[in-house]
This record gives structure tokens, C-alpha cells and sequence, in this order.
């Protein structure tokens, strides 16, 4: 065994730049484990005992040295450390994805949080937010609110004795101090016919329409709105001059002597009672019209607190449904993650260790059986005894070929193993 410890002590005197065996040395090697069996064989007579003990010897030996040969187990275990190299960077990408997710997590967290805060701020200082209103909207609209409601009880009322005076009643002398209300003015036009009921029942809201526009012209500053405001009041005018007229003309018509002249505009103008009907309907018709613009700024007022806060409810629900979707992507990850990291420890163990190569040693292996081998062969004649020593000494290399796992070469991933 001298001869093999000789082969490895200058094997590791080789300088470390050669990074694999040349053919040549492969073959001086070879052939000196083929010289070590034949006369370890030859000084053993061919005994299967010490030829099973000279084998454990051989693979211990070998098992030292390859485990001392740097630039051998480098090699060997390049794989290993490549595949290990694969599943760090694999298992870097899911560090990352899974600390922008947290990081995410975090910041829809953060959102919903700072929405419920705004929804409690914004009620203390709208104008945090950008929001023009007044601290206390809610009395002043419930005040004009109150006020508004008389006043449009008052024109119900009177565009609907109004425009029943001046279209369908006709008048006598004894309905002359009821010529402009009409308490009877509704059910009267249902009994002259469904049609001039809902006429008379609908000028009123003609009316309020026309203030409702109004309104909402008012909304854009610009001159083509202000110009249809003036028509809108303009057409308001004059309707309500046209019931004056009307309802002036049929009382001035019951009135009038044979010589009294034609009722005309001239006549209406001159009228305090002309004025006083258009003036009861126009003006109260304004005030109606600005009560109604006031108290709809006041409720835009506190609408666009509402319409905050219901927009940041609106919000807070997209970020929870947001943050369930983020929150079942973690434990996907987590588990990702866990199983990388296990592959990463098989060959870390392996890299830790080190590799026996197969390949390398049944190479030196099948030169040293057979110079054992060929040591029988040569050195016993009797047929008999040199197939009864080869018969035990093939026996004895399958068993140690068995016990050490290396009697199987079928495949590739056989010729690296990791010796524990």
C-alpha cells in the first residue's frame, strides 16, 4: 500500500494551477494501482480476505485524498453549487416580489386609515380640503327652507286662481271682489273639465321650473348665462302681464258704460289694479326664486361634505377589496419561498461536505482488481484453486462495491455522490 500512498502524496506536490489530470498522469496512476494489486496479490496468494481488506484500504485511502484535492472537489461540486446558484437567485426575485408586497400591504393600510381620518377632519375644517363652505350651513338652510315654503304654498295658490280667472271663469258682478283668488278656482276647472284642471294645476310649476333654471344658469358666470336669466325673467313678466290683462279686460268689460271705450294696453298700464296682480304673482315670484338659489347654496354647502365623505367611503371599500387581493398573494409567496429555501440546503450539504467521484475511483478500482486478478492467474497453476480464488475474490469486490453504493453506473447522476 506504500505505492498508493506515494501516488497521492505526489499528486498533492502537483501545482495547483493544474486544474484537471492529463492523460498521461491518469495512465501512470492507473498503472500504478495495476503494479500495487498484482503484488499485493502476488505477496497475499490471491486470499479473498486480505483482498477484501486491501479494497476498504484502497477506498479509504482514495476517500481521504479526494476529499483533500481542492481543485477535484471544486470541480465536483460545480453542479451543486450552480444549482444552488439558480434557486438563490430564484429565491431572491421572491424576497423582493414579497417585500414590495408588504410594502403595498402597507401603504393601502395606510390609505384606508388616513381616509377614515379625513372623513372625521372634514367636518371640522372643510376647507383642509379644498372645500368652500360655510362652518354652519345646515341653520341657514333650514331657515330660508321655512320660508320657502309659504311662498310656494302662496303661488300654488295664486297662478292657480290666476290663470282660472284669466282663461275659463267668467265673471259677474258678484264675483268681481274674487276676481284674482279664487278659493274655488281648482274644483271649479275639474267640473268645466279634466283638461282645464290639470292647466291650471300645472302653471304654478311652469313657474317654479322657470326659477329652477334660474338657479342653475346662475351656476356658470359667463354672459351667455346671465342673458338667459334676463330672458327667463323677462318671459315671467310678461305672462304674468298677459293674466293681468286678461283678468283686468273681463272686469273692466263688466264694468264699462256704452261710452266708455275699447279696454286696451293703454288702459292696463293706467290700472293700480293691472300692476297689483302682476306684482303679486312677479315679485313674490322673485323672492321665490332667490329664497330657492340661497337655500340650494347652502345645502351644495354641506352636500359636498356628504359627497366627501361618501366619496372616501367609496375609496376605503376599493382599498379593502385591494388589500384582500394583496393579502392572498403573501402566503403563495411565504410558501415559495420555504420550499427554495429547502431546495437550497440539499446542496448546500452537499457543498458543506464533499464529493466522492464514482467515475474516478471504480477508474483506479478496475486497475487494481485487475493486476489482483491477473496476479492469480499468473502465479497459480492449478485451474481448480485459481477459479476458486477468483470466484471469492469477484464475490468479495461486489460486496464491497454493494456496501459503499457505487455498484451502479446506469446513469449519470451516479458518478457524483456525497459522502456523509
Amino acid at each position: 500500500m506504500s505505492q498508493l500512498k506515494k501516488i497521492f502524496k505526489l499528486k498533492n506536490n502537483e501545482p495547483k494551477k493544474a486544474e484537471k489530470e492529463s492523460e498521461e498522469d491518469i495512465n501512470k496512476i492507473k498503472l500504478t494501482f495495476f503494479e500495487s494489486g498484482y503484488g499485493s496479490s502476488k505477496q497475499a496468494e490471491g486470499n479473498h480476505r486480505i483482498f477484501k481488506a486491501c479494497l476498504e484500504d484502497v477506498y479509504m485511502d482514495y476517500k481521504g485524498k479526494c476529499r483533500e484535492n481542492e481543485n477535484l472537489q471544486k470541480e465536483l461540486k460545480a453542479p451543486y453549487v450552480d444549482e444552488k446558484g439558480n434557486h438563490e437567485t430564484e429565491l431572491k426575485k421572491r424576497k423582493t416580489a414579497l417585500a414590495l408586497l408588504n410594502e403595498s400591504i402597507a401603504q393601502m393600510e395606510q390609505k384606508i386609515i388616513s381616509y377614515k381620518n379625513d372623513m372625521v377632519e372634514v367636518k371640522r375644517s372643510p376647507e383642509k380640503y379644498g372645500l368652500d363652505v360655510d362652518k354652519k350651513p345646515k341653520a341657514q338652510f333650514y331657515l330660508g327652507l321655512i320660508v320657502l315654503i309659504p311662498i310656494t304654498f302662496y303661488l300654488l295658490v295664486f297662478y292657480i286662481s290666476a290663470s282660472f280667472s284669466a282663461f275659463f271663469k267668467s265673471f259677474d258682478t258678484d264675483e268681481l271682489t274674487a276676481a284674482i283668488f279664487d278659493g274655488h278656482a281648482l274644483s271649479k276647472a275639474i267640473e268645466d273639465g279634466w283638461l282645464e284642471g290639470i292647466f291650471v294645476t300645472t302653471i304654478p310649476f311652469a313657474f317654479m321650473g322657470l326659477g329652477y333654471l334660474i338657479h342653475m344658469f346662475q351656476k356658470h358666470k359667463n354672459w351667455l348665462s346671465y342673458s338667459k336669466i334676463a330672458t327667463l325673467f323677462l318671459v315671467t313678466f310678461i305672462f304674468d302681464a298677459i293674466l293681468a290683462y286678461q283678468i283686468e279686460k273681463k272686469i273692466y268689460d263688466i264694468l264699462k258704460t256704452p261710452d266708455s271705450p275699447d279696454f286696451n294696453l293703454s288702459i292696463a298700464f293706467s290700472s293700480v289694479e293691472f300692476w297689483g296682480i302682476i306684482f303679486a304673482g312677479f315679485i313674490v315670484y322673485i323672492i321665490w326664486g332667490l329664497v330657492f338659489d340661497f337655500i340650494m347654496k347652502e345645502y351644495d354647502n354641506f352636500d359636498k361634505i356628504k359627497s366627501f365623505i361618501r366619496t372616501k367611503r367609496e375609496d376605503i371599500k376599493n382599498c379593502e377589496i385591494n388589500l384582500t387581493k394583496l393579502l392572498q398573494k403573501v402566503n403563495p409567496i411565504k410558501e415559495e419561498i420555504a420550499s427554495i429555501e429547502g431546495k437550497i440546503n440539499d446542496p448546500q450539504r452537499t457543498i458543506d461536505g464533499f464529493v466522492f467521484s464514482n467515475k474516478h475511483y471504480l477508474t483506479y478500482h478496475a486497475e487494481y482488481v485487475k493486476g489482483w486478478f491477473l496476479a492469480i492467474a499468473d502465479n497459480f497453476d492449478s485451474l481448480k484453486r485459481r477459479e476458486e480464488l477468483l470466484s471469492k475474490c469477484q464475490e468479495e469486490e461486489l460486496k464491497h462495491l454493494q456496501e459503499h453504493n457505487i455498484d451502479n453506473e446506469d446513469y449519470e447522476g451516479r458518478l457524483y455522490k456525497l459522502i456523509n
